[in-house]
């Protein structure tokens, strides 16, 4: 087992794209200090990146007076991302299975789906100053 010491990673920033950069690095960095497989490392990337897209353009409209705000948290047996948004939510019970014959070809509607299927846990938290998403990734 790898011994690492409990650690933050934090980015915050206007709702605009071309931050998506600084967040693929800071992933990077992450799973790094986790000392991920290739493999893991590169769905923490995906996953990563889908929920800070989700964030801006679903989540606060790709207005940039609207923040989001990304903390990594690792320790010993997990990292643990939280992607907070300054949006108003949505039902997560709602969403289009992308795997029903109708949806197969639609565009978007897969990155929850692909979240649930690269992570161990995720889960939603809905308040009046925005929707935080917090994903997990267990490392034993």
């Amino acid at each position: 087992m790898v011994s690492l010491k409990p650690r933050k990673f934090e980015l915050k920033f206007s709702s605009d794209i071309k931050y998506l950069e600084n967040v693929e690095k800071l992933s990077s960095k992450v799973a790094r200090y986790a000392k991920l497989t290739e493999s893991d490392s590169d769905d923490l990337g995906i996953v990563t990146t889908e929920l800070v897209n989700n964030a801006i353009h679903h989540g606060n409209n790709n207005d940039p007076d609207k923040l989001v705000h990304i903390v990594f948290t690792v320790d010993q047996e997990k990292i643990e991302l939280r992607i907070i948004d300054q949006g108003s939510g949505f039902n997560p019970d709602k969403l289009k299975d992308p795997l029903a014959p109708e949806n197969l070809l639609n565009e978007s509607g897969r990155g929850i789906f692909l979240i649930r299927n690269l992570m161990d846990g995720l889960e939603f938290k809905f308040s009046d100053t925005g929707t935080e998403t917090i994903v997990t990734k267990n490392l034993q």
